[in-house]
């Protein structure tokens, strides 16, 4: 199979070989509870994440062994310093090209310029290609919207290469009307992205649904996002809030059945919650507990049970539920950032 070669500085003095090109997976397998089953089942999240992708005329060979793009040192050294310690360090991933080698071009007066070649691995090749030209500055070049899944593929390059600032206005323009109300594959890629870019709103509220409606780290396979650290931190948190809710609806049981009357009675209108449950969200649980009747007892004064708004369980456990959603809230990007390596 062919190398492909594409001239995005004609005369640039680097050549960046991309080999075994499409090999990066960054959509993650992520496994949702199906509700109403026992012993608990899991189906995998198949939303849409890669519609509406692009592909450059000139990059169509999907057979290619690797692409080849001559670039301008120049322009990658003043944006990566990962390129800048490729190219200036003694790394072997930066060595003279077989083209300008030989004793041939050596003999040459005037002598040619060597170029130089990088060797990556495993890109996708789209993404690779569009962040070169925006580094270069050949935004005729650059796609005007994107999946999720090519942003993801833009942001995993951009992130290895720490040039995440050259890209910005790139990714401003893909972030547009971009967002997820649910838990899935597409809000976790969001979150890596969010991340990588600096996207402080989208980043609390891609972690809020981690926190909100997530099942567990255990259903989630984050593929190659770099992202595990911060989704493990978030998921730590989840796993304290479902048990602190459990805990507080013990506390009204026990209240309520000092007040107003019989053991079993009160279980059977709260019922029997296992705190050691794993697999279900916050979210679940808190619907569950909203939709619960108001209790019902006996006034020693009157002959008909008494039923109020007031003692229901929702209006009881509001504060507790306040306060989990208020810790929703105050999920900031510069956390996360302060633990960056």
């Amino acid at each position: 199979m062919s190398v492909v070669t594409h001239d995005i500085a004609p005369d640039g003095d680097v050549y960046i070989v991309l080999r075994n090109p499409n090999a990066v997976s960054v959509i993650p397998i992520v496994e949702l509870r199906k509700y109403g089953t026992d012993p608990p089942e899991y189906i995998p999240d198949e939303n849409a994440v890669a519609l509406s992708s692009w592909h450059p005329p000139a990059l169509k060979d999907d057979e290619a062994a690797g692409y080849r793009f001559r670039v301008s040192s120049h322009h990658l050294t003043a944006v990566s310093p990962v390129f800048r310690t490729m190219l200036k360090g003694p790394w072997k991933e930066s060595v003279p090209s077989e083209e300008t080698t030989s004793l041939e071009v050596l003999d040459q007066t005037p002598a040619v310029p060597i170029i130089r070649e990088i060797s990556t691995t495993d890109w996708n090749v789209h993404a690779f290609f569009t962040v070169l030209n925006i580094i270069h500055g050949r935004n005729n070049e650059v796609p005007r919207a994107a999946s999720i899944k090519f942003v993801t593929d833009v942001a995993v390059i951009v992130n290895y290469y720490e040039c995440a600032e050259c890209v910005t206005l790139a990714a401003e323009l893909w972030r547009s009307n971009r967002n997820f109300k649910g838990y899935g594959r597409g809000s976790i890629m969001l979150l890596f992205v969010s991340f990588v870019f600096s996207w402080p709103r989208t980043f609390s509220s891609m972690a809020r649904l981690v926190l909100e409606q997530g099942e567990g780290a255990e259903h989630v396979d984050t593929q190659d996002l770099d992202i595990g650290v911060i989704f493990e931190r978030l998921d730590k948190e989840r796993k304290l809030l479902v048990p602190l809710i459990y805990r507080k609806l013990g506390q009204l049981r026990a209240d309520l059945l000092n007040k107003h009357g019989n053991k079993h009675d009160m279980q059977k209108e709260l019922g029997s919650w296992d705190h050691g449950h794993k697999g279900v969200s916050v979210a679940r649980v808190m619907d569950l507990l909203n939709s619960f009747p108001s209790p019902s007892w006996k006034d020693p004064e009157e002959k008909c049970p008494v039923h109020s708004q007031n003692c229901s369980v929702k209006a009881l456990m509001k504060p507790t539920f306040d306060k989990i959603r208020e810790g929703f809230e105050n999920i900031e990007l510069a956390d996360f950032q302060a633990k960056k390596v």
